[in-house]
């Protein structure tokens, strides 16, 4: 029989499924720079009594579970929210008028609520308005946040007026928990580029285990997912019940 060894690279597809457990459209996940698969049995053993050496006669399979672990590159909206248990939000371009700001003092920083900000102006909350001089602050655009250097004389709050683009943003924790569908495309190199194929049914994935934020390398996102048993199927059908590996001959 001729040996056979696996050095892989390919795209990780993601999907929602339907209601009878057949997936939905698929997303590439974008660059992940590792997959690993992990299988483990629960065993339940039956130990003698008669030969004073306790010795094992009887192992039973009682359990089955499956793990998937990625290292994920790409840091898209979508991937975060996978990651982090969230929803996207879109936020169309628009224009703000009379956003209150916390009370400051000269050397305070504060943040507008949106990000993206063009054409700001401040006035203060006097009987009748005074608009700030652009000198007394300075608007930091990218961030949507202002440094203000002088606040003499005015009467707090502050009131903001300003543009802002649009922007994406994902909650952390506020999803529906689901199971998806997941599909390794892979090419084995070490096989002259011969396919090969890993689908799992069912899996639950759990948040990201961190995100460096400030670092020297590039960011990566790492999950676990639980690879569960899709009930929709028989163990004895070719496909398994919790997924399969297929092997394709390299054209």
């Amino acid at each position: 029989m001729p040996t056979t060894y696996l050095l892989g690279q390919g795209k990780v597809y993601i999907a929602k499924r339907d209601a009878f457990g057949n997936p939905k459209a698929l997303r590439w996940l974008g660059d992940v720079s590792a997959a690993k698969l992990a299988l483990k049995v629960t065993n339940a053993e039956q130990k003698e009594s008669y030969s004073g050496q306790r010795g094992t006669v009887k192992r039973v399979q009682v359990g089955k579970e499956a793990t998937i672990e990625l290292t994920m590159m790409e840091i898209n909206t979508d991937n975060l929210a996978l990651n982090v248990s969230g929803v996207v939000t879109n936020t169309p371009s628009g224009s703000v008028t009379g956003e209150a700001l916390p009370v400051v003092v000269a050397g305070n920083r504060v943040a507008f609520k949106n990000p993206g900000v063009t054409s700001v102006v401040i006035t203060d909350s006097a009987s009748t308005p005074v608009t700030l001089a652009t000198t007394k602050y300075k608007v930091d655009p990218a961030f949507g946040a202002v440094d203000f250097k002088d606040v003499t004389g005015a009467t707090q709050p502050f009131l903001a007026a300003y543009s802002h683009g649009a922007v994406d943003s994902v909650a952390m924790f506020n999803a529906q928990q689901e199971d998806d569908f997941l599909r390794y495309e892979g090419i084995n190199l070490a096989e002259n580029g011969a396919p090969i194929i890993v689908e799992l049914y069912k899996v639950n994935s759990e948040p990201l285990k961190e995100l460096a934020l400030i670092t020297d390398k590039f960011a990566e996102m790492q999950i676990t997912a639980a690879v569960l048993i899709d009930g929709a199927k028989t163990p004895s059908d070719e496909l398994g019940q919790f997924g399969r590996i297929l092997q394709i001959a390299a054209s």
